[in-house]
């Protein structure tokens, strides 16, 4: 099992331990015992000094457990929720459609969605995983100012239909799945369609994921005229990560991973972000997970930053129609890419 399935393995489990708790209530100090505990080892862990890690990461790793423990406390929940709550009433553009929508003052179009329930132990637990996720992959990008300027594209390694499958459509649409509470507070309809957003889209929806395919060819256009033009050669180094990354010998199997990349990386990654995360955290930390997620740019953080800003317009898309409407569009991007990355005849 690779180290991303058994964090989805753990994440599920948790999830629906976490759900119990508000049938069984002994439950809720399961969870809060194993934040305690793995927040204490990651201290420890991180007092035994190691040659690869850096200043850097010792940082994030300290702020990690200092984060797991600060999310035990009540008042730092309640704190983060009104926090979390006022920035997505920004994000989420409801400081605009309040006042002019529906004639509400500002201060009451910025709350009118809570964001974060501070005394749910399964929004604590998606915390967890959260906080968990995003200090990982954050831990191993390079975000100095040398990051930045000099930006590095990896080798590439082959994406195989096996990881698609199981990893980014199996994997995290299972743990989102538990973690909304499938089978324990939820059953099958009310985890996917009320939950998580698989709802069936309108004509208009239809249209507007359609539209969220060339919205992304539009913005991707937009920023390769900062990243290509830095002087780095991002043009060729990205060309040549995709390439290698997204291989087929001929024009079937390249038709193949391209349906299997929109599929399961477009239902999986909108499914976690935007079905699970998004109601708990907020549109912009959700995007911004989505962005580190990408771990392959951990050395050119300029397009992280370029997959989260992406990430957090799909967002907005999502919170005026569902996660239907966005999988089109995610999904339908990543069809038309990565068919054009794999057969490049």
């Amino acid at each position: 099992m690779s180290p991303e399935m058994f964090f989805i393995f753990v994440c599920s489990v948790l999830g629906l331990i976490a759900h119990g708790s508000r049938k069984k209530a002994w439950l809720a100090w399961v969870i809060r015992g194993f934040i305690f505990v793995f927040a204490g080892a990651y201290v420890l862990y991180n007092l035994v000094p190691s040659p690869q890690e850096t200043e850097y990461t010792r940082t994030v790793n300290l702020v990690v457990s200092i984060l797991l423990f600060l999310i035990l406390l009540r008042p730092f929940r309640l704190i983060l929720s009104k926090i979390l709550t006022v920035l997505d009433g920004f994000v989420s553009l409801r400081a605009l459609t309040g006042p002019l929508r529906h004639k509400m003052t500002l201060g009451a179009s910025l709350v009118a969605q809570k964001i974060y329930q501070e005394d749910s132990i399964p929004h604590m637990n998606g915390l967890f995983c959260f906080i968990v996720c995003f200090g990982f992959y954050i831990a191993n990008a390079n975000l100095s100012a040398s990051g930045f300027a000099i930006p590095g594209i990896p080798l590439p390694m082959p994406i195989t239909l096996q990881q698609l499958f199981e990893y980014n459509g199996l994997g995290l649409i299972t743990v989102s799945a538990f973690g909304c509470g499938l089978l324990v507070s939820r059953k099958f309809k009310q985890t996917f369609v009320e939950r998580l957003g698989w709802q069936k889209p309108s004509l208009k929806q239809l249209a507007l994921g359609i539209g969220l395919i060339f919205f992304s060819f539009f913005y991707d256009w937009l920023w390769s005229l900062f990243t290509h033009s830095t002087g780095q050669g991002m043009a060729g180094q990205i060309s040549a990560y995709n390439a290698g990354a997204f291989h087929a010998e001929n024009l079937g199997s390249a038709a193949l991973l391209a349906i299997a990349t929109a599929l399961c990386a477009g239902i999986g990654e909108e499914t976690l972000i935007r079905g699970a995360f998004q109601p708990v955290i907020g549109i912009l930390p959700a995007a911004f997970l989505h962005g580190v997620m990408h771990g392959q740019f951990a050395q050119a953080p300029i397009l992280i930053v370029q997959v989260a800003l992406w990430s957090c317009c799909m967002g907005i898309a999502r919170r005026f129609t569902n996660t239907t409407t966005t999988i089109i569009g995610h999904a339908g991007y990543n069809l038309c890419t990565t068919f054009l990355f794999a057969f490049n005849p």
